[in-house]
């Protein structure tokens, strides 16, 4: 158990955690923005989000400033989105252009909210749009489909806190139990030794194993090292709160070239405070073009995160609901997630500062 007072409960972030803001989140997949609207409450704020006839992913505030009339049940065209309550329209900025029952305009606005289209995704600012870098947005270069294949999800709703997905997503301590039936993942895997990397504001951590019979599974069936030495790397790379990569790689001794990788690429883009979007795709540089192979996996690796789905709605429901007198315990495994959650906090606490 860990016991050091660096990882005391009030260091932690936990589901009552204010939600930061000042972060690139995933508003979207990018096929979910059309010439049609869409609402999406993220960080607890309703939005509307489309795409212009220029081809530009747009997203305001869904509140008419009148009387605040849910602006995704209005009416979209060119020129902006006219509310269905009194008429009053807004262009693609949220600025008020018409009001039917006056000549002049009020200067007053809706919010427009800084957005970034980049491969499957659609980023969104949320915080101080004067803090709004986009060289902030964490940088993934399987996003280059040059060299990677992907595999993109459907969009993703979790009934739990953003925390309770990621500590998820850096505890992998699980899949042998969890996921028992999905990736195959020996019990042998918990025990092997977890290297951890935390810079600055980021956390790496991975496990390395060298057994080909236990791992052929989770790889294309065209694989074959058996008889040959190599090093499997399991683990993640925590990178803001909004985004977790994992990977599976491999290094055949003596082989020489890349090693032979798949990447999952976890987006976590919380509504409430006790519920999120989630988005993610896999990635691997080899056997490219075997279009069966990618259909396969992306159905096996959805129902994994389906099985964390029901995992963390559960957890969710005992946080809020039972009543015990209870104190978190912590064990060896859980350092990743630690760490992650020990950021968390002291950022929620810095943002909280200079709100």
């Amino acid at each position: 158990m860990t016991s050091s007072k660096f990882y005391s409960s009030d260091n932690l972030a936990n589901i009552h955690t204010p939600l930061l803001h000042n972060f690139w989140y995933v508003a979207g997949l990018s096929t979910e923005f059309k010439g049609e609207m869409r609402e999406r409450t993220i960080l607890e704020k309703s939005l509307v989000m489309y795409r212009k006839k220029d081809g530009a992913p747009v997203i305001l505030q869904n509140r008419c400033a009148h009387r605040s009339f849910p602006l995704d049940q209005s009416v979209l065209d060119d020129e902006g989105i006219r509310c269905r309550y009194h008429g009053i329209k807004y262009n693609h900025d949220g600025e008020i252009i018409d009001v039917p029952c006056q000549t002049k305009c009020p200067s007053q606005r809706i919010r427009k909210y800084p957005t970034k289209e980049i491969g499957p995704m659609v980023w969104i600012w949320m915080g101080d749009p004067d803090k709004a870098d986009e060289k902030d947005i964490p940088e993934l270069p399987v996003h280059d489909k040059n060299i990677w294949t992907h595999v993109v999800s459907e969009y993703n709703y979790m009934e739990g806190n953003y925390i309770l997905v990621q500590e998820n997503l850096c505890d992998l301590s699980h899949l042998p139990f969890l996921h028992v039936d999905t990736f195959k993942t020996p019990p042998a895997y918990t025990n092997t030794p977890i290297e951890i990397e935390v810079d600055g504001d980021e956390v790496k951590f991975y496990r390395s194993m060298h057994d080909w019979s236990t791992l052929s599974a989770f790889f294309h069936p065209g694989i074959d090292l058996s008889g040959k030495k190599f090093t499997y790397k399991s683990g993640g790379h925590y990178m803001t709160p909004a985004t977790n990569k994992g990977y599976a790689e491999i290094t055949v001794e003596d082989k020489g070239g890349a090693p032979i990788c798949h990447y999952v690429s976890h987006y976590v883009t919380p509504e409430y405070q006790n519920s999120c979007h989630y988005f993610w795709f896999v990635a691997r540089n080899y056997e490219l073009d075997d279009v069966e192979y990618s259909q396969k996996f992306g159905k096996l690796v959805q129902t994994g995160f389906d099985e964390d789905l029901v995992a963390i709605r559960m957890m969710q429901k005992m946080l809020e609901n039972d009543k015990h007198d209870f104190k978190e315990m912590s064990v060896k495994a859980d350092q990743p997630g630690l760490h992650m959650r020990k950021i968390i906090k002291r950022l929620a606490d810095e943002e909280a500062q200079n709100t």
